[in-house]
């Protein structure tokens, strides 16, 4: 712990962004995992809904205005609304967009924090480097002076781009999540456009 303290303090200023950087994008990352279980659930109760009512739109329609969960409570006020196709198709690409902002929330502060940990390093790398070069013409303790300019420089560079790499991770698989979510949703309104236009068949 005494180890991690004199790294902590050698690193100089940047080090106090770049651990709130770490520190956000943990947090970042588990409240994702929990939104993305939630919403997983939610896909998975639609899709529930959908192969449950035998392609008939007003047992769909009962199906989903009995649920609480929230994407079903948006879709439920869509397909009470519906009065023809091409309403329907257009009101359900606002699922698609409402789905899409709550998937996607706070991911753009892991992809800021990917950009910046590695400027913020190379700010304490620079600064450190000023340090040493300052302590050439120095009389009196130069050689320790430029040891612990050269460490400072190190340790901030480190430390940004370990910051930058867990950060790049977590956003990588958000993004793959995202993706995923979408497609499945996609996929179950689909179903839903194909039971509404079944029912305009009859």
């Amino acid at each position: 712990m005494e180890y991690m303290v004199h790294l902590f303090n050698a690193g100089g200023a940047v080090m106090y962004p770049l651990i709130f950087f770490m520190l956000g994008s943990w947090t970042i990352m588990f409240e994702r995992v929990r939104a993305y279980r939630k919403i997983q659930d939610e896909i998975s109760t639609l899709k529930v809904c959908i192969q449950n009512v035998n392609r008939d739109w007003s047992q769909l329609v009962f199906k989903i205005h009995q649920e609480d969960a929230e994407l079903l409570v948006f879709i439920d006020s869509i397909v009470e609304s519906t009065y023809n196709l091409e309403g329907l198709e257009n009101r359900l690409h606002d699922v698609v967009a409402y789905m899409d902002g709550r998937l996607k929330r706070g991911l753009h502060w892991l992809n800021m924090m990917v950009t910046m940990a590695p400027l913020l390093g190379l700010l304490g790398t620079v600064v450190g480097m000023i340090r040493s070069f300052a302590a050439v013409g120095s009389d009196i303790g130069a050689p320790t002076v430029i040891t612990g300019g050269v460490s400072e420089a190190l340790i901030a560079t480190g430390t940004g781009l370990t910051v930058a790499i867990i950060a790049l991770a977590f956003y990588s698989w958000c993004s793959a999540k995202v993706n995923d979510h979408i497609a499945a949703l996609e996929q179950n309104l689909g179903s839903i456009i194909d039971i509404y236009n079944r029912s305009q068949m009859k």
